[in-house]
């Protein structure tokens, strides 16, 4: 075919026109990428997930104040202490949690494999033994055990004043504690005990204690009236007090109360690791320990935390000082095993 003139320099100018318009598109669409991973990238980093056996209203007291400071929003899903470490273990090779918040220090020394080291520049304000040697647990706060007690059903002028006095067979049957086998809280609780007074101390518990299933059976039935006595956490027995319920007394034992610490830990190849070092700061700082002290009474970790209105200074707590979580980490199989074998024999 032959073309003019013309015709040459329309083709000329229109086979530029569609190579400007293929170069347009190009780069457009190379933005377009760049904007879409761009936006992909930053979509993940502002996002951060929690497991937790924590009270809801204190997850979401912690979980909008870090997303309010950092522009990072946690998810969070709820579960127990126990089943979180399974679930974390089951996921290990594709983890979906970042952050695990809180948990009784044992239980996550004996899960440590599935956690990865951080040491939080918010460790530095924590007592000795309260990080993991490797930084792969931390702790966040501190559960003081005592001695609930309805007024009602107890004189002041006879309330036991020492662990050794829950002994007397005047409290037999009047006195509750929840199943070291089940709750981690009392397993404490029965260390704290075995440290005082041995085996010869744990027997006579069993002996005159009602042992229930559930942690939360002692202070509730203690405050409903059903029980006189019962060995609970401190903060789960102060909040009746604080709640106004003139029923409710608690008594720091003279030979020691037990305080068993709990911890925080990151997920080893979590999939948002530096989003998780920033929760796990948040979670350790003494500003949010010290407002989760005043409207939770959850005793910090921390050794700098201010006291709170209601609840005495640690420093004014006769404590059991040999109390060694990681002994009763060591100790736990044996403790346990003498306790079934001491019930079963009642």
């Amino acid at each position: 075919m032959v073309y003019g003139l013309p015709d040459l320099l329309n083709k000329k100018i229109l086979s530029r026109g569609v190579i400007l318009m293929r170069r347009h598109l190009m780069k457009f669409l190379a933005v377009l990428s760049v904007a879409f991973f761009a936006f992909s990238g930053v979509a993940t980093a502002a996002e951060v997930v929690l497991y937790s056996s924590n009270p809801s209203e204190l997850l979401d007291l912690v979980t909008k104040g870090f997303e309010a400071k950092t522009g990072i929003k946690a998810s969070v899903v709820r579960l127990g202490t126990g089943e979180a470490m399974k679930r974390i273990a089951a996921e290990k090779d594709r983890p979906l949690c970042d952050v695990f918040w809180s948990g009784d220090v044992s239980v996550l020394e004996n899960a440590k494999e599935n956690f990865q080291s951080y040491k939080s520049p918010e460790a530095k304000a924590l007592p000795a033994g309260y990080v993991e040697k490797e930084n792969r647990w931390t702790a966040s706060n501190t559960h003081v055990m005592i001695i609930m007690y309805n007024k009602s059903l107890v004189k002041e002028s006879e309330k036991p004043k020492t662990w050794k006095d829950l002994f007397d067979p005047k409290w037999k049957g009047k006195v509750v504690m929840a199943n070291p086998e089940k709750s981690g809280s009392a397993y404490a609780q029965a260390y704290g005990i075995y440290k005082l007074y041995g085996w010869d101390g744990i027997k006579k518990v069993i002996d005159n204690a009602k042992i229930l299933d559930s942690s939360s059976l002692i202070y509730k039935g203690v405050a409903a009236g059903e029980y006189p006595l019962g060995i609970t956490v401190e903060y789960a027995a102060y909040r009746y007090i604080a709640g106004g319920d003139k029923n409710v007394g608690m008594i720091y034992p003279a030979d020691g109360a037990f305080m068993a610490p709990e911890a925080a830990g990151i997920v080893k190849n979590c999939p948002h690791p530096e989003e998780a070092k920033k929760l796990l700061d948040y979670l350790l700082s003494k500003k949010v320990v010290d407002d989760i002290f005043d409207k939770f009474s959850r005793r910090p970790a921390r050794l700098d935390a201010v006291d709170t209105e209601g609840l005495p200074s640690l420093k004014k707590i006769v404590l059991l000082k040999s109390f060694d979580p990681m002994e009763a980490n060591r100790l736990e199989k044996e403790i346990l095993g003498k306790w079934k074998e001491l019930v079963l024999s009642k």
